[in-house]
C-alpha cells in the first residue's frame, strides 16, 4: 500500500533524501538506495511536493519528487515599459479579428481570435491604431511577444519518461541525437535534438565544419520532415517525427518572460448601477464599489466588442461619462471594470434610441419657380422655399410612370442641377417632395424634351459582366466599357419596366438604388447615358432561394499561387461550380475550372490557380444548379505579389543568412539590410530568376541585434526579419 509523505521545502535542509540531478519539473527519479537530500535542492525547489514510496509496488522502483500545483501566476506583467493585462483588448483586424492579451507561466502572446498570432506584427495593422510603426514599438513587440510555441499548442505533446529524457508525443527525444539533414542550394544543413534551460530545441550544423554549439533554428525542421528538395530524416526517425510534433514540441526561440506585476485588486466592484445620458457617441454610467479610480469599458453588440477604451481619472466619484465614435440605434451591452485595480467584470444592457427629430413646417414654398438648361439627360430645377434644403424627385412620363428618380444633397441655393436617364423627346412631369421640412404635398410642374441626340457611340460597352450582389432596394454589377462616364439602367420584369434611373460609376462595380421590390426574378439592363450603346441585360433575383447556400469564400496568396476556399453550408439540387477570374480592370472574364460537388455535398471546398495574373487577380464563384440555372457569388480580390514563400535562415544567424523564395519574374534586384532605426546598414544586388531562387548573404560585419531586409522586385519590396547573434 502507497503512503504520502508531503513535505514543505522552504529553503531549508531535509535530511535522509537524496536526489539524481534531474530539472524537470515535473518529477525527479531517485535511486532505491539513496536517503538524502542536500540542501541545494531543497533551495531550488521552491514550493510543496509529494514523496512516493515505490515499494508496494517493486523495490527496484525509485522514489519520485513531485511537484504539487503551482501558485496562480500574475495576471499583470511588465516588460518594455509597458503593463501587459491578461484578456486586456488590442484591437481588432483588418478581418474583424479581436487581439487580446494571453498571459502564460508570466510570457506574453497575442490571443488574435482564439488562436496565438505566430505573425506579431499583426499589431501594425489593428483598425484602432493601438501601435503605429515604428523603431521603438519593434523593439518592444521583438522584445516582450512570444509567437507560437509548443506552451500555446491545443494539446501537450511534451512528457518525461524515467530516465530524465523529454518525450514528445510519447517518443523519446534523446539530448544530442541528429534529426536528419536539410539540403539547400548552397549546401547541407544537420539538424540535432538539444536540451537548452528544460526546453526542446533544434541545433543546427551548417556544414561538416561548423562546430558552434549554440546556432539553434527549427525554420527547415518541417521540410526536413516532408522531403521537399531533397531533404530527409534519419532512419531512426522517419516515420515516426511528424510536422504536427515538430511544431507541437520544439521552441522556435528561447521564451521571452515578462516581470510579474502583483495584483491590485479593487477593494470593492466597481458594479454598474445605471447607465444614463444616453446617445449615439456618449453616455454616462454610475457604478457602486471603492478603489477604482478610473475604468476600463468595452461596448458590445452581439458579443462582439464594437467599442472600448479607458476613463480619465474620476478620484472618489461614482459616475463617469464614456464618449465613443457614433454607433448606429440598436441594443448593446456596457462592461467596465478596475483600470487602476483588478476586478470583476460588471455589465449593463442598454438601447440606443433612433434620435428625435423634429421637422420643421416648410416656409415660403415648397414650389418649382422654373426648369431650365434642359437636355435629355439634366436639367436645373429653380425652387422656392426658405427652409428646404433637402429634396427628393421623380420624373413622370405621360403614363405617370416614373423614368427617373433620385434625392439632393444639402443645397445651399434655391437652385439644383439635376441629371437622369436619357429621355426621349416629349413632355413630362417634374415631382418635387421636401425632405427637411413638412409640406401638406408634392409639388410638380410640367417641361418638355425636344432636342436632337448629339451623343456619339461608346467606344465599348457598357456591357454586363455579373450581378456581384442584389437586394430589395439596390444591388451591385460589373461591367465592361471605355470611356462610360453614366450609364442608363432599367429593372424590368417579364419585359414590364419597373424601375430606371442612371448612375455616374466611380468604378467597374457601381451600385444602384431604387424603390422595395418584392421577392421575384428580374432583369437588369444598361446602355449608355453619355454615349450610345445598345442595350445589355442580365437576369437576377430578389430573396429567391438559391441552389447552392456558400458562406466564407476567401483567396489568398500561396507559394504555387492563388488558393481560394469557401464552405458550403446548404444545398438544394446543386451541380457544380464554375471559377471565374477577372483581371485588374474587372475585364476579360475567363473560367479558369470546375469544382464538383462531392458526395457529402455539405464542407469545404477549394481551387488552386497555380498561375494568377500580375497585379489584382478578381474571382467569382458561378453556382450552378443541375437544370442549368446559375447564381454567382460575390468577388474577391487577391495580389498574389511577385515573390512568395520566403525564408530567411538561419535565424539568429551570426556569419551569413540565406534566403530562399520563389518568384514570378526574373530581373536584377536591389536586397538592403535596414537597422531598427530604419537606417540601411548593408546593400546588395541579387540576379532574380523566375521559379525557385536560393541566395547567401554576409552579416559577419553587422553588430548584434535586430534587423529588417528588403528585396526591392517588380515595384514591390518585400521585408524579412533576423536576428544577427553576438
Amino acid at each position: 500500500m502507497k503512503f504520502l509523505l508531503k513535505l514543505v521545502f522552504a529553503g531549508g535542509v531535509i535530511s535522509s533524501v537524496a536526489a539524481a540531478p534531474n530539472n524537470d519539473a515535473g518529477s525527479m527519479g531517485m535511486p532505491a538506495d539513496s536517503v538524502n537530500v542536500e540542501s541545494s535542492i531543497a533551495n531550488d525547489l521552491n514550493g510543496s511536493y509529494e514523496i512516493r514510496n515505490p515499494y508496494a509496488e517493486s523495490a527496484d522502483e525509485s522514489f519520485t519528487i513531485a511537484a504539487k500545483a503551482a501558485a496562480p501566476l500574475a495576471s499583470r506583467v511588465s516588460c518594455g515599459g509597458r503593463t501587459w493585462t491578461d484578456g486586456e483588448y488590442l484591437g481588432r483586424t483588418g478581418d474583424g479579428k479581436a487581439v487580446n492579451i494571453l498571459l502564460k507561466d508570466n510570457r506574453i502572446y497575442l490571443n488574435w481570435a482564439g488562436t496565438i498570432a505566430d505573425n506579431l506584427f499583426i499589431l501594425y495593422h489593428l483598425q484602432e491604431g493601438t501601435f503605429q510603426p515604428s523603431a521603438e514599438n519593434d523593439a518592444l513587440i521583438l522584445g516582450c511577444i512570444n509567437p507560437v510555441d509548443p506552451s500555446t499548442a491545443p494539446v501537450n505533446m511534451l512528457g518525461t519518461n524515467g530516465a530524465g529524457q523529454i518525450t514528445c508525443n510519447g517518443v523519446v527525444m534523446p539530448d544530442g541525437n541528429r534529426l536528419g539533414v536539410f539540403v539547400g542550394s548552397t549546401g547541407n544543413t544537420y539538424q540535432f535534438i538539444k536540451y537548452v534551460d528544460g526546453l526542446l530545441r533544434v541545433k543546427i550544423k551548417q556544414g561538416e565544419n561548423d562546430t558552434r554549439e549554440d546556432n539553434y533554428y527549427m525554420g527547415l525542421l518541417a521540410e526536413t520532415v516532408t522531403g521537399n528538395n531533397g531533404s530527409y530524416l534519419d532512419p531512426q526517425w522517419r516515420g515516426v517525427l511528424t510536422t504536427a510534433m515538430v511544431t507541437g514540441c520544439f521552441w522556435p526561440n528561447a521564451p521571452k518572460t515578462a516581470t510579474p506585476l502583483p495584483d491590485n485588486n479593487c477593494a470593492s466592484g466597481p458594479a454598474i448601477s445605471n447607465v444614463s445620458n444616453i446617445s449615439q457617441t456618449a453616455l454616462t454610467v454610475s457604478f457602486t464599489g471603492s478603489g477604482a479610480t478610473s475604468l476600463k469599458w468595452r461596448i458590445k453588440s452581439g458579443g462582439t466588442a464594437v467599442r472600448s477604451g479607458t476613463t480619465n481619472d474620476f478620484g472618489s466619484a461614482t459616475s463617469t461619462n464614456i464618449s465613443y465614435s457614433s454607433l448606429a440605434p440598436g441594443n448593446y451591452t456596457l462592461e467596465i471594470e478596475g483600470n487602476n485595480c483588478s476586478s470583476a467584470v460588471s455589465s449593463r444592457a442598454f438601447t440606443i434610441n433612433e434620435p428625435v427629430v423634429t421637422i420643421p413646417d416648410c416656409q415660403n414654398g415648397p414650389s418649382v419657380s422654373s426648369i431650365t438648361s434642359i437636355t435629355p439627360s439634366s436639367a436645373t430645377i429653380n425652387y422656392a422655399g426658405t427652409n428646404l434644403h433637402v429634396f427628393s424627385w421623380r420624373i413622370l412620363d405621360g403614363s405617370n410612370f416614373a423614368v427617373g428618380s433620385g434625392k439632393t444633397g444639402t443645397l445651399t441655393s434655391n437652385t439644383a442641377n439635376l441629371k437622369f436617364s436619357y429621355l426621349q423627346n416629349g413632355t413630362y412631369t417634374f415631382e418635387l417632395k421636401a425632405e427637411d421640412c413638412k409640406a401638406t404635398s408634392v409639388v410638380t410642374k410640367s417641361f418638355s424634351v425636344s432636342a436632337t441626340d448629339t451623343r456619339t457611340a461608346c467606344t465599348r460597352g457598357p456591357n454586363l459582366q455579373s450581378i456581384v450582389s442584389s437586394g430589395e432596394t439596390g444591388l451591385q454589377f460589373l461591367f465592361d466599357g471605355d470611356n462610360v462616364f453614366a450609364i442608363d439602367w432599367k429593372v424590368k420584369k417579364d419585359g414590364v419596366l419597373l424601375r430606371q434611373n442612371s448612375v455616374a460609376p466611380t468604378s467597374n462595380t457601381p451600385t444602384i438604388s431604387y424603390n422595395t421590390l418584392a421577392t421575384g426574378a428580374y432583369t437588369l439592363e444598361i446602355q449608355g447615358g453619355n454615349c450610345k450603346s445598345t442595350p445589355s441585360t442580365i437576369a437576377f433575383g430578389v430573396n429567391v432561394p438559391l441552389p447552392i447556400y456558400i458562406s466564407n469564400f476567401e483567396g489568398k496568396s500561396v507559394e504555387k499561387g492563388v488558393e481560394l476556399t469557401w464552405n458550403v453550408v446548404e444545398e438544394k439540387d446543386g451541380k457544380e461550380f464554375e471559377v471565374l477570374r477577372f483581371d485588374s480592370r474587372m475585364s476579360n472574364e475567363e473560367v479558369l475550372g470546375k469544382v464538383a460537388l462531392t458526395d457529402q455535398r455539405i464542407g469545404k471546398y477549394s481551387f488552386l490557380d497555380e498561375n494568377p495574373l500580375l497585379g489584382t487577380n478578381y474571382y467569382q464563384l458561378k453556382q450552378i444548379d443541375i437544370d442549368g440555372t446559375y447564381t454567382k457569388s460575390k468577388i474577391v480580390a487577391v495580389n498574389p505579389g511577385i515573390i512568395s514563400g520566403t525564408i530567411i535562415a538561419p535565424n539568429p544567424a551570426q556569419d551569413y543568412v540565406n534566403i530562399q523564395f520563389s518568384s514570378r519574374t526574373a530581373g536584377t534586384s536591389d536586397v538592403t539590410i535596414y537597422n531598427l532605426a530604419g537606417q540601411p546598414v548593408s546593400n546588395a544586388s541579387i540576379r532574380i530568376t523566375e521559379g525557385k531562387n536560393s541566395h547567401r548573404l554576409n552579416v559577419k560585419k553587422l553588430g548584434g541585434g535586430h534587423y529588417f531586409m528588403k528585396i526591392n522586385h517588380g515595384g514591390e519590396a518585400t521585408k524579412l526579419r533576423f536576428i544577427k547573434a553576438e
